[in-house]
């Protein structure tokens, strides 16, 4: 393992400078100064103020625009710097791989999972029965299906990984492009001198300093990026759509219920990890995401949440920003719901087939708009235009109360990716430092199986 100087470890987000006399604040403040309250209030207040002035919070909405911006500007060159250094702290390719494959095989699987319970809650629950249909499609359909027109093939996501330049992979927003320059940047570190490689860890370790506590800045308008985008859901929509539609949205929501505590749960449970502590520690993570609907709004805050209960940086570097593209559980569970739904409303009955048929279309399709705007739509886009069974024109119902779905969505997301990390660091030898696990996450001390095996 080349380590140089020993600089590249966890990432240091403290300030050096001296405090002799800390200051304590009395209770009330640290209270009314947690994050996760703030938001949580905000977005309280934005759905009051929604209902009863919807004109003047419908134009609320770039208040979160900015925020999520604010975010994804340093999402990009955190992900970078996060992944080299974890690459050349491994020390080789080796466990890169190893750990490529193990979390590739943990998000199919799953994901799988995942989608056979949307399945599953859909056909027993069927909130599409009763539902009139639209009497036209929705406008906003227009700015998605051509989207989904262009990405409705693997080959075209996979010609999308390689961006055109080493500095394009940063402007474009695509994560996976980011990912494929750091490794290829990672491995040419690898194969240079300590005495080339050790400057730049040490600046690549205090750059990652800086962007972190950049992040940390950025988190106090998370307040208002919440209050700006329920405000302007609630406005522009209106409570009456929800309740026009509060079966399909109560019954996604149900099923990530039962997914996040019984699966997930599961998951958890069998990596010796307890999936109360974990979202505990995520709290203010998880109602950022639910209050702006969108899952990169709290990137760089999960990967150092992950590190701080004792994920190594050389699996947090892979598999998070990985996950964000192909290990969206919240998306595989409602994307089959809606789909069925919308087979439900128009009287299309959807045979067992029909639904392994689903199955298969999603598994592929969900990868082909990785890194596309609005990806959770476009995906089901896709899915409903390549199964030809249910109406397209059906999208512009889920469309309505899309922005409200999304919100739980994301946030399962989130957590997804979060024991996804955890469990594929359990099982990687050295990926968990398991005395900070067993503090932070309620982690057991004892190897899995498959650790045990390799470490001998």
């Amino acid at each position: 393992m080349r380590t140089g100087s020993g600089l590249v470890g966890t990432i240091d987000t403290t300030v050096d400078a001296a405090q002799p006399h800390p200051v304590h604040f009395p209770r009330w403040r640290r209270v009314l100064g947690d994050t996760s309250l703030q938001v949580f209030v905000a977005a309280a207040v934005a759905a009051v103020f929604g209902t009863v002035a919807p004109h003047a919070a419908a134009a609320l909405q770039p208040l979160a625009t900015v925020f999520v911006a604010l975010i994804q500007m340093v999402v990009a060159p955190i992900v970078f710097l996060v992944l080299v250094t974890g690459i050349v702290a491994a020390g080789g390719m080796r466990a890169v791989g190893r750990i490529a494959v193990r979390a590739l095989l943990y998000f199919e699987i799953v994901g799988t999972v995942a989608m056979l319970l949307g399945i599953a809650v859909a056909d027993l629950l069927r909130p599409g029965a009763g539902v009139p249909p639209p009497a036209h499609a929705s406008d906003q359909l227009s700015a998605y299906l051509p989207t989904a027109a262009r990405t409705t093939s693997f080959g075209s996501f996979l010609s999308a990984t390689v961006p055109n330049s080493a500095v394009g992979a940063f402007t474009t927003g695509n994560v996976v492009q980011v990912l494929i320059v750091a490794i290829v940047f990672a491995i040419a570190l690898l194969r240079l001198p300590a005495t080339v490689v050790d400057p730049i860890m040490r600046g690549a370790t205090a750059l990652s300093a800086v962007l972190f506590r950049m992040v940390r800045l950025i988190m106090l308008l998370a307040p208002i990026g919440a209050f700006g985008a329920v405000a302007a859901t609630v406005g522009r929509y209106g409570p009456e759509t929800l309740t026009a539609l509060v079966k399909l949205v109560a019954v996604a929501v149900l099923a990530l219920l039962v997914f996040v505590t019984v699966v997930l749960g599961m998951v958890a449970r069998a990596a010796g990890v307890s999936l109360l502590r974990l979202v505990h520690r995520l709290r203010r993570e998880l109602l950022v995401v639910f209050g702006t609907a969108a899952s990169e709004s709290v990137l760089p805050q999960l990967m150092q949440r992950l590190e701080e209960v004792g994920c190594r940086r050389s699996v947090i570097g892979l598999v998070v920003p990985a996950g964000f593209s192909f290990n969206l559980d919240g998306v595989a569970v409602v994307v089959p719901i809606c789909v069925l739904f919308i087979g439900q409303v128009y009287g299309v009955p959807l045979t067992a087939g029909h639904q392994l048929t689903l199955l298969l279309i999603f598994l592929v399709l969900s990868k082909g708009t990785a890194g596309v705007s609005g990806s959770a739509f476009v995906t089901l886009a896709n899915t409903v235009a390549a199964t030809a069974v249910v109406p397209v024109a059906g999208l512009a119902l889920v469309l309505s109360v899309d922005r409200f779905l999304s919100m739980a969505r994301a946030a399962t997301n989130v957590l997804g990716n979060a024991v996804a990390t955890v469990v594929v660091a359990r099982w990687e030898p050295g990926g968990l430092d398991r005395d900070l696990a067993a503090r932070t996450i309620g982690a057991s001390r004892a190897k899995t199986a498959v650790a045990q095996r390799e470490s001998l």
